[in-house]
């Protein structure tokens, strides 16, 4: 048994492929590069819009995350550790401040989100 792919494409269909596949290419560089230009200031946005007035009640290991850090506020959201945070730190961010304020005993710890980002190449 032979197999035949020979596939005939007349001239006319053979230049609806190739402008097909130049539009799906200008496309799909125009997307790259969008998402190129704009990654930053998204990411940027993103630390601008958390807003926490909170304590942490408790530091553990997420056995279902491969024993990652996480930490649970008071107010029952648990997250990735991001920041070294203790028990008992109250925190303080307003939305669009990049500044976090971190209430320890007797001390204000200043945690600027976008110093702290760009140290860990996050942001440029």
């Amino acid at each position: 048994m032979e197999d035949n792919f020979n596939i005939e494409v007349d001239k006319s269909s053979k230049k609806t492929i190739i402008l097909f596949i130049i539009f799906f290419g200008c496309i799909l560089l125009s997307t790259i590069a969008y998402l190129i230009i704009n990654s930053n200031s998204e990411r940027e946005q993103k630390l601008l819009n958390v807003e926490r007035h909170t304590k942490v009640v408790e530091v553990y290991p997420n056995k279902n995350q491969h024993n990652f850090s996480y930490v649970k506020y008071s107010n029952g959201i648990n997250e990735l550790l991001e920041y070294p945070y203790k028990v008992g730190n109250s925190i303080s961010k307003k939305k669009g401040d990049s500044i976090e304020y971190i209430f320890r005993n007797d001390s204000i710890i200043i945690n600027n989100y976008l110093e702290e980002a760009r140290k860990n190449g996050v942001l440029k």
